[in-house]
């Protein structure tokens, strides 16, 4: 399990998360809704040790390393001068031939300087070298912003393979849908805690809420 207790971020006098706590099983998919600026993108970067934070953020009972940790950022950065086929090299994976029918589904040029990606292909190069690093939890920040409608289809086949895989996996979206489709639940960030964690049964109460 995933424990996060009583986490607590400023930045310039401001606490962004105020003694927030959330435990996530293994196998689960959860999704984190919240206005803009509620400190969504501060939670992932807590938990991938990326700011500084005070409180605790454990797996499986021991301090969390960052090496556990695969995060998919909203905005993705590459070298211009790179091609996709010389960026995925960088990964190591055990899972080689699944990636290659990643790669096949999401007929990306890998021979093509990133560079000349549309958004939406820097996603999904992004995606695939996260899943290449293997890591038992998985941060998506957004990963549906420019994605083109088949895209979207794949990502809900990886999502839901990383669960078969018992996974942890922690999504952000702007699309409520596409939490509803995915999640086994969803975590409301609200006053920099988590309001309320809402069950795949009650995920209708969130269509009341305005985000």
């Amino acid at each position: 399990m995933l424990e996060i207790k009583n986490v607590n971020v400023e930045f310039k006098n401001q606490k962004v998360l105020n003694d927030l706590n959330l435990s996530i099983e293994e196998g689960c998919i959860l999704g984190v809704l919240g206005k803009n600026g509620a400190g969504k993108t501060t939670l992932f970067e807590s938990v991938y040790q990326s700011i500084k934070f005070s409180g605790n953020i454990n797996w499986k009972d021991e301090r969390l390393q960052r090496k556990q940790i695969s995060y998919l950022e909203t905005e993705n950065y590459f070298y211009p001068y790179i091609t996709g086929e010389e960026y995925l090299a960088y990964f190591l994976s055990k899972k080689e031939s699944e990636i290659t029918d990643i790669v096949k589904k999401f007929n990306l040029p890998l021979k093509k300087y990133v560079q000349y990606y549309s958004s939406g292909m820097k996603k999904k190069l992004a995606l695939i070298g996260m899943l290449m690093l293997d890591k038992p939890i998985n941060i998506l920040d957004e990963p549906f912003n420019g994605v083109d409608f088949e895209g979207v289809h794949i990502l809900y086949d990886i999502i839901r393979q990383l669960k078969s895989e018992n996974k942890v996996v922690i999504i952000s979206s702007h699309i409520i849908e596409t939490l509803f489709h995915t999640c086994d639940k969803i975590a409301v960030l609200q006053n920099g805690k988590i309001e309320k964690v809402y069950n795949k049964e009650d995920f209708s109460q969130l269509n009341t809420l305005k985000f």
